[in-house]
């Protein structure tokens, strides 16, 4: 069999492959189940979604990769065909945020389907299809406070001597287990504050008065990735956002698939099997049944280990505790400003020197949940280091800013600051490798060990063995002063060390104060 043939035989299997089947009149069942649970059902659902609602080729979650084939173009682009599992992120993490209760934003050009695929997601939800078309909320310049929540019924307005006799009138959508917000780039600044609350407290308030809109998943939609539209997203309302998926462009060999929708006069949507909806119960039980997904310690690990290097510049500040580059957003400086030839650090292999600024908390506990989430999907007990991986570049694309001066970026690399995708991937890559080049085979650091003898308490060590750690500790901090350069994790350990080193040390002065 040629190249060409084995291409063919296994994009044709990638795209008949699934367990959802159609008639000629477009009704949709879903064939033999090939499960009792919920994660079955979610497996399900997304194949259906595959199969009938998005028409796409793309599968961009892929498996494998290492050990599937390649194909290699004149022009040195590389086609590669997974060994593994492969997805479209285009469903599949929508779908993985419904299962999560998280924050999507789908972005693209008009007409690419994005409120398509947030629609759906409020159909699997269990809402009436009328109930999302009305509940989707469409930005524009003039959108209110009071259209966006609710309004005060005019009759209490006028008989009302307090603020707290006014009624609010809240709207419907507040309610709904999957929020749909269009176009959120053309809202009123005023209004993102608003839909802030919304977003980050799970509450609204007007004339005085509360109401909570309780866990929920929520789709926002942008044309463009490029912080573009009416008004610009204030920066606390974009921290809010959990993953960032990209809306595909169309591929035109399924033009006889529209042709089809045309002809019949239906929408996919419209033969959504009951078997892939879940009611609210089942909603509830698989956001359990996903937390339970473990998370090992060497994954725990390395993703601490790659998000951690993002934050940390040697010449941020002359004080030890703020080489970070908060301090450096603090100051109004960019990154390009102090990272230069003064900075001994080796940039080719170092990723803090490609990164505008770090990432907050909440990107730790993102990427933790869609692991988790992924984890789920996939039918695993817990997170592997790829799930990892495939999501790092959906989780911080929206947080990550490259610094276009770094060295990193020679001739040959300028392709990845067109692709935040390829770029935050590599970036993952490469921290992969230091930390296996720091911790080979796995193995623990001395700092790891100190930590977890201190976490367990110090409520029973004596005052010898306390001294006895505080050597230790000292011991160690001067290790890491004789082997060289100060790094993003030699950084973040001897912050650790210091911590202990304090912790310790009150312990000590207090066991003294109380003998004497």
């Amino acid at each position: 069999m040629s190249e060409q043939d084995d291409l063919r035989s296994h994009l044709d299997w990638i795209q008949f492959e699934g367990p959802a089947e159609t008639d000629g009149t477009l009704t949709t069942h879903l064939s033999a189940l090939d499960g009792p649970h919920l994660a079955d059902k979610l497996r399900r659902s997304y194949y259906w979604i595959l199969n009938n609602a998005i028409l796409t080729p793309v599968y961009d979650l892929a498996y494998g990769t290492e050990r599937g084939s390649h194909f290699t173009f004149p022009n040195g682009d590389v086609l590669h065909l997974p060994a593994g599992e492969c997805y479209s992120s285009y469903i599949l993490l929508p779908l993985l945020t419904l299962a999560a209760r998280r924050k999507c934003l789908l972005i693209g050009g008009p007409g690419r389907g994005k409120t398509a695929i947030a629609m759906l997601m409020g159909l699997l939800a269990g809402h009436a299809r009328d109930e999302v078309r009305r509940a989707v909320q469409h930005g524009h310049p003039q959108l209110t406070v009071t259209d966006l929540l609710g309004t005060p019924l005019p009759a209490d307005l006028l008989r009302a001597e307090e603020i707290e006799q006014v009624k609010v009138s809240w709207r419907q959508w507040l309610q709904l287990r999957v929020k749909i917000v269009d176009e959120y780039n053309r809202i009123p600044t005023k209004t993102q504050s608003a839909l802030l609350s919304l977003m980050a407290e799970g509450y609204a308030e007007q004339f005085g008065q509360t109401v909570e809109v309780g866990d929920s998943a929520w789709f926002l939609t942008a044309n463009d990735d490029a912080g573009g539209g009416t008004f610009e997203v204030i920066e606390a309302l974009r921290d809010r956002i959990d993953v960032t998926v990209r809306a595909l462009t169309f591929n035109p060999h399924f033009i006889d698939q529209l042709l089809e929708r045309i002809e019949k006069r239906k929408q996919p949507a419209d033969a959504l099997p009951a078997e892939a909806v879940f009611d609210a119960a089942e909603l509830d039980a698989l956001h359990a049944e996903l937390l339970t997904v473990c998370v090992p310690p060497g994954v725990l690990h390395r993703i601490a280990f790659f998000l951690g290097a993002l934050d940390f510049c040697q010449r941020a500040s002359p004080l030890f505790e703020h080489k970070s580059k908060d301090a450096l957003k603090l100051a109004g400086l960019r990154l390009g400003q102090v990272c230069n030839a003064d900075c001994p650090l080796d940039k080719r292999r170092h990723i803090c020197s490609q990164v505008e600024g770090g990432v907050s908390v909440r990107a730790y506990l993102t990427l933790l949940a869609y692991a988790k989430a992924m984890a789920y999907f996939r039918g695993h007990a817990e997170v592997a280091l790829e799930d990892v991986r495939q999501l790092a570049p959906f989780v911080l694309h929206d947080k990550l800013q490259p610094n276009r001066q770094s060295p990193f970026f020679t001739e040959e690399r300028l392709l990845l600051l067109s692709d935040k995708t390829a770029w935050i991937q590599t970036m993952f890559d490469m921290a992969a490798e230091q930390f296996d080049h720091l911790h080979p085979e796995g193995e623990r650091s001395s700092v790891e060990e100190l930590l977890d003898e201190t976490e367990q308490g110090l409520e029973d060590v004596k005052i010898g063995e306390a001294r006895k750690r505080l050597k230790r500790i000292s011991a160690t901090i001067r290790k890491y002063q004789k082997g060289g350069e100060l790094s993003a994790p030699i950084y973040a350990d001897l912050m650790i060390l210091k911590s202990l080193y304090l912790r310790h040390q009150s312990y000590i002065a207090w066991l003294e104060k109380g003998s004497r």
